[in-house]
């Protein structure tokens, strides 16, 4: 179902697992059609993987993480004659995407992002009430699900080479929720 290269998880390995169920989450939203709630479920990956990457002492993600982990793992996946999106860019359509399911943003408003335009199997996610100061940027849907496989394992093959970050980082995924039958 993947089909991306990035390997299954070891046992133990909570990051490596909890990347793969967020990518077969993501693929079974595009083979629905789902085109927006895998768009969640991408910008919700890259806020969580901003956040492992972090140094130590910060406590949540933010827009810098995340600003700066797109921008080395994801925005070179698309190439540098692309055109395609910034760091930012992804930011601000994270926020419009997770905050008023839309392209529309405060960073796009005050022009310093650039609004993503969607494109999903022939189908186009546009904002037409736009009045921004930058003009937008088409992306296709299955071109970021395949820079996030893409970056995601470039990150994880970093983070594995350094294990002063990697601690940090499975430190930090001992608190993803655990799943049960029952409250404990």
């Amino acid at each position: 179902m993947l089909g991306s290269g990035i390997a299954h998880p070891s046992p133990g390995n909570p990051i490596s697992a909890w990347l793969e169920q967020r990518v077969a989450a993501v693929r079974v939203c595009l083979d629905s059609c789902f085109a927006e709630e895998a768009l969640v479920l991408v910008y919700s990956a890259f806020d969580t993987l901003a956040f492992l990457g972090s140094p130590a002492g910060e406590e949540y993600s933010g827009s810098r993480p995340f600003i700066e982990w797109c921008d080395k793992y994801i925005v070179p996946c698309f190439g540098s004659s692309s055109g395609g999106p910034s760091g930012i860019d992804l930011y601000g359509a994270r926020c419009g995407v997770l905050h008023v399911s839309s392209a529309r943003s405060t960073l796009g408003q005050q022009g310093k992002a650039r609004e993503i335009w969607y494109q999903f199997r022939g189908q186009h996610g546009l904002n037409l009430a736009t009045n921004t100061r930058m003009r937008a940027v088409g992306l296709d849907i299955e071109l970021l699900v395949v820079a996030f496989e893409k970056g995601s394992h470039c990150f994880l093959e970093e983070l594995n080479r350094d294990q002063i970050r990697y601690a940090l980082a499975e430190e930090r995924a001992g608190s993803f929720f655990t799943w049960a039958t029952r409250f404990l």
